[in-house]
């Protein structure tokens, strides 16, 4: 392996290819040993692995020219000891199934069926162990998990038996339960496991419909309140909260969130002859609202600017300045040359701050009920700072990085 590595680096290694050839003959006979005797103890996984090491290493043997001695035929090996592997595992499945112990007969069936695809009837009865094990939880009426194995028998063998007619039917009637009982987001996943089955299962499509539309969780965004009269920069500090969680819900939502806009929610209170301006965070105010779930409402106690800056610098420092220059070259002839120069200059630097402080709280109000099911308190400060410089009385001068960092530094 050392020489391999080493040829691996520089194929035209001369000493590492002598000394490979000079040694290939019995590293073959002791890894053929190795995988030999695994195979006498039955631990056939492991021989394979041997066996196969040792078919790469002869390919390698032979790539070099170094294979210069009669080898057994290791891809024969390498196919029994695949053979074995199954069997063994299917032995073991085959003990399990006979024991009922199904759950454990799968997983030995699919390790057999690892070293052999396919082998023997090993898929067939992975797909008679998940439909019995459907049986016996549809018979104890665990009905999730016998529609779960009902869909994993079909999918192991597609239309195995009558399992897609058994699973379609069991997520059907999950999906009706849950719709009596008003859980209509499970209800929908039910009926749309079923779906995926068979689409055309009964009054599936209109079962579907009825749970979707009945799924769906409506909240409005009615106002932020700010009370303080202060904004910032000239924005609507309320309005511009808003945006910012309408935005964050947008991204995180599930499919059974709806954010309605301003149009949407004004369209309702139209219909039922109520006002917006009147909508407030007292329950009396929208008990009688419908087509909403929730109303999102907020109040901004705090909104504080501090400004400094900004406050202005005078420095002056020493600059390099190009100039064409003439003088002798190594032959002694007048050439013009770019030359450079010493200068002061000076600049101006710039130093400003902003720091903006909120507070208030937001708060999600169930329609039906009237309760805050989200209080949530806001309480941020940010700040940002600015150095930079500016004013320079001098242009095309080469300055010190560190002031041509300010120079070319953020100015807002």
């Amino acid at each position: 392996k050392e020489y391999l590595s080493g040829l691996s680096l520089d194929p035209n290694y001369q000493k590492a290819k002598v000394q490979l050839c000079t040694i290939s003959k019995q590293a073959y006979e002791q890894e053929l040993a190795i995988a030999g005797n695994f195979e006498k103890t039955s631990d056939f996984e492991s021989a394979l692995a041997h066996y196969s090491e040792l078919k790469d290493f002869l390919q390698m043997l032979t790539q070099y020219n170094c294979l210069n001695f009669p080898t057994i035929n290791v891809g024969q090996k390498i196919t029994e000891m695949k053979s074995a592997s199954s069997e063994k595992y299917y032995k073991l499945a085959e003990a399990a199934f006979v024991n009922e112990d199904y759950s454990n007969a799968i997983q030995h069936y699919k390790t057999a069926l690892k070293f052999n695809t396919p082998y023997k009837d090993s898929t067939e009865k992975i797909a008679e162990s998940f439909y019995r094990i459907a049986q016996k939880a549809e018979s104890q009426k665990k009905f999730r998990l016998a529609a779960n194995n009902y869909v994993n028998c079909s999918d192991t063998v597609k239309g195995y038996k009558d399992a897609p007619q058994k699973a379609v039917s069991l997520y059907y009637s999950l999906g009706k339960y849950f719709l009596t009982k008003g859980l209509c987001r499970n209800a929908y996943n039910d009926f749309n496991a079923a779906n995926k089955i068979n689409p055309d299962f009964k009054d599936l499509k209109v079962a579907m419909d009825e749970a979707d539309t009945c799924s769906i969780t409506k909240v409005a965004f009615v106002r932020i309140d700010n009370p303080t009269g202060r904004d910032i920069a000239g924005a609507s500090m309320g309005d511009f909260i808003f945006d910012e969680i309408k935005s964050k819900i947008q991204q995180r939502k599930s499919r059974f969130i709806h954010v309605m806009d301003r149009e949407e929610l004004e369209a309702i209170l139209g219909e039922q002859k109520l006002g917006m301006a009147r909508i407030t965070d007292e329950y009396s105010t929208f008990k009688t609202l419908k087509g909403v779930h929730y109303l999102l409402f907020g109040k901004l106690t705090q909104v504080n600017s501090t400004h400094k800056g900004p406050e202005n610098k005078q420095f002056t420092t020493t600059g390099k300045q190009g100039y064409t220059c003439t003088k002798p070259d190594s032959k002694g002839q007048m050439r013009e040359y770019l030359c450079f120069r010493d200068i002061k200059v000076s600049f101006t630097e710039v130093s400003e701050s902003i720091s903006v402080a909120l507070a208030g709280s937001i708060k999600v109000l169930s329609v039906s009920s009237g309760e805050a099911v989200v209080v949530h308190s806001i309480n941020s400060k940010k700040s940002d700072s600015v150095r930079y410089a500016e004013g320079f009385s001098e242009s095309n001068v080469k300055l010190d990085p560190n002031i041509e960092s300010l120079a070319n530094a953020k100015k807002t």
